[in-house]
C-alpha cells in the first residue's frame, strides 16, 4: 500500500501532456550549445481533426539588424508524454546566407504547469548534413495569453494568412 501513491504518480505523469492543452502561442528562448547564444523563439500550435501542427519563429539581432526565420512544424505527443516537434518546411527568412534545406530541427520537450502558467522545456538537435555540423541545445517556452501577447510570429501569421493556406 505504501507504494501505491508513487506508482500512480509515475504512471500518470506522462499522461499529463495528453490532458493539457498544448495549442496556442508559446514564447521563450532557444539556446545553442555551440555558439553559447540564446535566441528568441516562438511557436504557435493548432489542432485540426485530432492532428497538431504549428509554426516556429526564431529571431536575433546582429549589428542592429533583426533577422528571423519562420518554419512550419509537425507536432505530436509521444507515448511517454513528451511533446515532439520537427521542422516540416521553411516558410520565410531574411538570413544573410542561404539556409540548407536538408537541415531539420527536432525538439523533444516536457510539459509542466505551475498554477495557471504552462511551460515546455527540453532539448533540440539538428541533423548533420553536407557542410553543416549537427547542433544541440535547450528550449524553454512559456504559454502566452493570446489576447495580451505581442508576438512576432503572431503578427507574421496574421499578415500572411492567405499565403500560408496553400502551405497547410
Amino acid at each position: 500500500m505504501k507504494y501505491l501513491l508513487p506508482v500512480m504518480a509515475a504512471l500518470c505523469c506522462p499522461m499529463m501532456a495528453f490532458c493539457q492543452d498544448i495549442t496556442g502561442l508559446w514564447k521563450g528562448t532557444i539556446y545553442n550549445d555551440s555558439t553559447k547564444q540564446s535566441l528568441e523563439y516562438e511557436i504557435v500550435i493548432s489542432k485540426e481533426k485530432g492532428k497538431f501542427t504549428g509554426y516556429s519563429h526564431t529571431s536575433y539581432v546582429i549589428n542592429g539588424t533583426q533577422y528571423y526565420g519562420v518554419k512550419k512544424i509537425n507536432v505530436r505527443i509521444a507515448k511517454d508524454g513528451k511533446i515532439v516537434m520537427q521542422d516540416a518546411k521553411w516558410i520565410e527568412n531574411n538570413y544573410s546566407s542561404n539556409q540548407h534545406k536538408n537541415v531539420i530541427q527536432l525538439n523533444v520537450l516536457d510539459l509542466a504547469s505551475a498554477g495557471e502558467q504552462h511551460f515546455m522545456d527540453g532539448l533540440f538537435v539538428t541533423n548533420q548534413s553536407k557542410g553543416y555540423q549537427a547542433l544541440t541545445g535547450r528550449i524553454s517556452l512559456k504559454k502566452e495569453d493570446p489576447l495580451l501577447a505581442q508576438a512576432q510570429l503572431k503578427k507574421y501569421l496574421q499578415a500572411n494568412d492567405d499565403n500560408l493556406t496553400a502551405v497547410k
